[in-house]
C-alpha cells in the first residue's frame, strides 16, 4: 500500500503497487459489516460490463474475514469538485466541453445490453479529470435499471440527486440526467442547484451562458417527463451549442487528434514576458474548452517554482496541473515521457528568437517589447524572424501613451496590455489572444485542417 486516496460512505480506496508489474492499482476496502459480499461483487460485475478507456478496468475481487476487496485499474487526475473548488467555477466552453463527455460515459452505461445501468451518484468529486479527458469512478451506487424498481435502500448526494431519488418513484435513466445537470450546474456557476450564492462566483451574461443555462434547467426539472427524456438527447443540445459557440472548430474530446497543433513561442530579449505570454496563451485556450498544455523549454524552472508554491504533484506524464492549467517542466534531453495526449502544445522557447527558426512549429509567437528603449531590439529580432513562415509579432505591455514608430511596427504586429495575472488574464488580453488565433487559422486553415478531424465551424 503506498497511501490513502480517499475514504466515503462505504469504505476506503488506497493506492497499491504491483511489485512485480510495477503499476498501480487502486483497490477498494469494504467492510463486511457494511455490505455483503454478493452486493460488493455486483459492482465489479457492473464495471466488467463496461468497456470504456474513461471507466476503470476491474482486475480482481479478493475477501477475509473482515473485508472485501475491489481491486482495479488507478484513475489518475483532479476531481471536478477539486477543479471548482480551486477556480470558482469553469467558462461556459469547459462546462459544455466537458459535460459532451459526462453524457458520452453515462450514454454507454444506459446502453449497455442485455440491461442497461443507472449510476445513480453522479457528482464532481466521481468525475476525474486525466490529461483533459472525463473519467468516472465509484460504482458502489450503480445497478442495473431492472433492478432499480424493487430498490429498498436509495442513496445520492445532497445537491445532485434528483427528487424521486428521496420520493421512492420509480428511477430510470432521467434520475441520471437530472444529476448531469445538477454537475454542469455547479461547474457553470461555482455552486449546486438551490444554494445560496456566494460573493465571487459566477455571473452569466453571455449569450452562450444563458442558452447553457436553459438547458441545465431543462435537466434539473422535477417532474420527470419535463426533462430530457434520453442522455443522447442532451448530448445532442450541447453538441449543438458548442457548434453554435465560437470554439466550434474543436471537437468535444471524445476522440483524440492523430498529432498535436505546435506552438512555438520566444522573446526578442530578457525581460518581455515571454514565459507570462506563453503561460496565459495557455490558459486562455483551456478556458475555451481548447486541451492545450504549456511546455517548458528554457532554462527557468518556472513550472517547478509553480509546482512548489502550490503544493502540486506531477502526474504519470510528468505534468502539472496549476490553476486549471496543465503544465510541462523541463527535464532534460535524456528523460522521456509517453505522450500526454493534449491537442495542442505551446512551447516557450525563452529568449532567443533564433529557436523561431529551428523549432518545426504549426504557428511562431514573437514576443517583443512595447517601451521605446526595447523597440531596437525588437526591430532586430523581428527582421532576423522574417523568413519564418506564421511568424506573428507582440508587442508585449505596450504603453498607447507613447508613440509608436513605424521604423519598428512589423507587419502583423499585436500590442498586448498589460495583465496582471496569466491564468485568468483579462477582456483585452483575451481579445488579443483570440486574434492571434483567428490569423493563423480562423481564415484559410490549411494547419487546422490537417491536424483536427470533423471540423464543422472556425472561429470568427
Amino acid at each position: 500500500m503506498c497511501r490513502v486516496l480517499g475514504c466515503g460512505r462505504s469504505g476506503t480506496v488506497f493506492l497499491a503497487r504491483h511489485m512485480e508489474l510495477d503499476e498501480y492499482r487502486a483497490i477498494k476496502r469494504v467492510p463486511k459489516t457494511f455490505v455483503n459480499y454478493e452486493l460488493f461483487r455486483r459492482e465489479a460485475l457492473i464495471l466488467k460490463g463496461i468497456r470504456d478507456q474513461a471507466i476503470p478496468i476491474v482486475y480482481d475481487l479478493a475477501e477475509d474475514d473482515q473485508y472485501s476487496y475491489l481491486i482495479e485499474e488507478y484513475l489518475e487526475g483532479d476531481s471536478l469538485y477539486a477543479l471548482v473548488t480551486e477556480s470558482g467555477h469553469c467558462s461556459s466552453a469547459m462546462t459544455i466541453c466537458y459535460g459532451i463527455q459526462i453524457c458520452h460515459l453515462v450514454h454507454i452505461m444506459h446502453s449497455t445490453m442485455p440491461t442497461p445501468i443507472l449510476y445513480l451518484d453522479l457528482q464532481p468529486r466521481n468525475l476525474l479529470l486525466c490529461e483533459n479527458t472525463i473519467k468516472l469512478i465509484d460504482f458502489d451506487h450503480a445497478v442495473y435499471a431492472d433492478e432499480a424498481e424493487h430498490m429498498e435502500e436509495r442513496y445520492g448526494t445532497i445537491g445532485c440527486a434528483a427528487p424521486e431519488q428521496y420520493s421512492g418513484d420509480v428511477l430510470d435513466g432521467r434520475t441520471d440526467i437530472y444529476a448531469i445537470g445538477a454537475v454542469l450546474h455547479y461547474m457553470l456557476t461555482g455552486h449546486f442547484p438551490g444554494e445560496r450564492i456566494r460573493t465571487g462566483q459566477a455571473e452569466l451574461s453571455g449569450i452562450t451562458e444563458r442558452h447553457l443555462m436553459c438547458v441545465i434547467r431543462k435537466c434539473l426539472q422535477k417532474e420527470k417527463d419535463k426533462r430530457f427524456q434520453t442522455v443522447a438527447e442532451l448530448e445532442q443540445s450541447l453538441k449543438e451549442l458548442w457548434s453554435q459557440s465560437e470554439y466550434g472548430v474543436f471537437r468535444y474530446g471524445t476522440k483524440r487528434m492523430e498529432k498535436s497543433l505546435v506552438i512555438a513561442v520566444a522573446g526578442s530579449r530578457h525581460g518581455v514576458g515571454t514565459t507570462h505570454i506563453a503561460m496565459g496563451f495557455t490558459a486562455y485556450l483551456q478556458r475555451c474548452g481548447m486541451p492545450a498544455v504549456y511546455e517548458e523549454h528554457n532554462e527557468s524552472g518556472a513550472v517547478r517554482q509553480l509546482a512548489q508554491c502550490r503544493g502540486v504533484r506531477a502526474d504519470s506524464c510528468g505534468i502539472f496541473r496549476i490553476w486549471k492549467t496543465p503544465m510541462l517542466p523541463r527535464y532534460g534531453e535524456v528523460v522521456e515521457w509517453k505522450p500526454s495526449g493534449y491537442r495542442i502544445r505551446i512551447l516557450d522557447c525563452g529568449a532567443d528568437p533564433a529557436i523561431l527558426t529551428q523549432e518545426n512549429a504549426d504557428g511562431y509567437l514573437l514576443i517583443c517589447g512595447g517601451k521605446p528603449w526595447e523597440w531596437e531590439n525588437s526591430g532586430d529580432a523581428a527582421a532576423y524572424c522574417d523568413s519564418v513562415h506564421g511568424l506573428k509579432v507582440l508587442y508585449n505591455m505596450f504603453c498607447d501613451r507613447l508613440p509608436f514608430r513605424q521604423k519598428y511596427c512589423v507587419a502583423g504586429g499585436l500590442r498586448m496590455p498589460y495583465f496582471a495575472d496569466p491564468f485568468y488574464g483579462s477582456n483585452p488580453s483575451d481579445r488579443v489572444y483570440r486574434t492571434i488565433w483567428n490569423q493563423w487559422f480562423g481564415q484559410g486553415g490549411d494547419t487546422v485542417r490537417r491536424v483536427f478531424s470533423g471540423i464543422k465551424k472556425r472561429l470568427r
